[in-house]
C-alpha cells in the first residue's frame, strides 16, 4: 500500500511474495502505484489464507456503513510494522476481527501485546536484503580491493529541525519530550517506552498512565530526536577516519563533513550493489533494543562487515570481532579508532566478513522470513 522510504516497502513485499511462491503458495499483489484504491472493493467477500501489508493503513479503511473494510475479506490480516509501534498507534488501535502483527523487535512485541490486546498474534522477525543483482557469488579473492572502505546508507535529518518541531507543540508536551530526551541521552539502553514509563512514575506526570500508548505516540519526537542525534554523532566519528568514507542518502550536504564522499539517494534495491563494493557497512539502530535493522544482514549478504550497535537479538546470534563489529552507543567518538584499527588489518577483517556472510546466509534470508510468517499463519487454522 505504500511506496515511501526509497521504495523499500515494495522491495520487501516483492521479496516476501517471491519466497512464498517458491514454497508453493499462490500470491496476488495489490500495489498503489499500479492499482486504484477503489479497486480494493474487488476483494470484498473473497477468501485468502492471509493478507499481508507493510506499515499498513488498511486497518483504518472503512466501508460506507463505517464497518472495517478488512472485516469484509475472509482471512487474517498481517501488518508488518517496520518501526516502533508508537508510530502506528492510529492503525494498531483499530479492532478489526482478525488482526495480526509482524514486528522487528521482541520489545515491540511485548509493547503490542500489552497495549493492543485485540491483536490476535504478534510475530518477531527482522527484515533482510539479498545478494546484489547480477552477482552470482562473493568474490572473496579480491575482497581487499573493494573500493569503499566505509559505507553508510541513510538520510540525514538535522536534530535542530526536530527541536524546532518540538517547540511548536503544546507546552505540557514540550516539557515531557525534553525530559524524555534527557533520559535517553543519559542512558542509551533506554527505549522510548522505558523512558515514558519512568516519566509516568513522577507524580507530576502520572496522567500519562491514563492512556499510555496514546501519550507515547504524542511524544514520538523524543524518539526521533535521539535517533537523529545518534546518527549525526556516528557519521561525524566516521568522517574522522583515515580511510575513505562513502555516504549514500539525502541531505548529508547539510552536515559539515570534511572527508566523506557524498552520493545521492538511490532506490532501496540498488543499495545492495554499494554494499557489495564495501569493506565495512555501517548501521545504527532506529533505537531498537531487541531486534535488528535490515542493513545489518544486507551488508553481510553482500560480503561487507557489518558495524552496528548491539541488540539482544544480535548478541544472541553474533560475536563481536568474529562475525560482526559492535560499537558502543554511549561512546560514539571511539568509532573512529575502532574502524581505523579494523581496516588496518584487511586479512582479519575479511575473515569477519566471511563469517558474517555464512551466518546471514543461513539465518537471515527471505526464505527464513517466509517460513516464520507461514508458521504464524498455520497457527491460526
Amino acid at each position: 500500500m505504500r511506496t515511501v522510504c526509497y521504495n523499500s516497502y515494495l522491495y520487501f513485499g516483492d521479496s516476501l511474495g517471491n519466497a512464498l511462491s517458491k514454497l508453493g503458495h499462490e500470491v496476488e499483489y495489490f500495489k498503489v502505484d499500479e492499482n486504484q484504491l477503489d479497486d480494493l472493493e474487488q476483494y470484498v467477500g473473497q477468501h485468502f489464507d492471509a493478507m499481508i501489508d507493510f506499515n499498513s493503513d488498511l486497518p483504518r479503511a472503512l466501508m460506507d456503513d463505517d464497518s472495517y473494510f478488512l472485516d469484509h475479506v475472509d482471512g487474517p490480516f498481517f501488518d508488518v510494522i517496520l518501526d516502533h509501534p508508537l508510530y502506528h498507534h492510529d492503525t494498531l488501535k483499530n479492532k478489526i476481527q482478525n488482526f495480526h502483527v509482524v514486528c522487528l523487535d521482541q520489545r515491540h512485541k511485548e509493547y503490542i501485546k500489552k497495549y493492543y490486546p485485540h491483536i490476535k498474534s504478534v510475530t518477531v522477525t527482522p527484515m533482510t536484503g539479498e545478494l546484489a543483482f547480477g552477482t552470482d557469488a562473493i568474490d572473496w579473492n579480491n575482497w581487499e580491493n573493494r573500493p569503499y572502505d566505509i559505507l553508510f546508507s541513510g538520510t540525514y535529518t538535522d536534530p535542530v529541525r526536530i527541536e524546532t518541531a518540538i517547540r511548536k507543540m503544546p507546552d505540557p508536551v514540550i516539557e515531557c519530550v525534553f525530559n524524555l530526551i534527557d533520559m535517553m541521552k543519559a542512558d542509551s539502553t533506554l527505549s522510548i517506552e522505558d523512558a515514558v514509563d519512568e516519566l509516568a512514575n513522577d507524580e507530576f506526570f502520572d496522567y500519562i498512565n491514563l492512556d499510555k500508548p496514546l501519550h507515547t505516540q504524542t511524544f514520538y519526537l523524543a524518539d526521533t530526536y535521539i535517533r537523529c542525534l545518534n546518527r549525526k554523532k556516528l557519521v561525524e566519528a566516521l568522517d574522522k577516519c583515515d580511510y575513505n568514507f562513502h555516504l549514500f542518502g539525502g541531505l548529508w550536504e547539510e552536515l559539515d563533513l570534511k572527508h566523506a564522499t557524498l552520493h545521492r539517494e538511490i532506490p532501496f534495491n540498488l543499495t545492495f550493489t554499494v554494499f557489495a563494493k564495501s569493506k565495512i557497512s555501517v548501521n545504527i539502530m532506529p533505537n531498537f533494543k531487541a531486534g535488528s535493522h535490515d542493513r545489518v544482514f544486507s551488508g553481510q549478504l553482500n560480503g561487507a562487515v557489518s558495524l552496528t550497535d548491539p541488540t539482544t537479538l544480535l548478541n544472541q546470534e553474533y560475536n563481536n570481532n568474529e562475525n560482526i563489529l559492535f560499537y558502543n552507543l554511549n561512546n560514539l567518538d571511539s568509532v573512529t579508532e575502532q574502524v581505523n584499527s579494523a581496516l588496518s588489518n584487511p586479512s582479519e577483517l575479511k575473515k569477519i566478513a566471511q563469517a558474517g556472510y555464512d551466518l546471514a546466509s543461513q539465518h537471515h534470508t527471505w526464505d527464513n522470513i517466509a517460513n516464520v510468517i507461514l508458521k504464524s499463519i498455520q497457527n491460526i487454522y
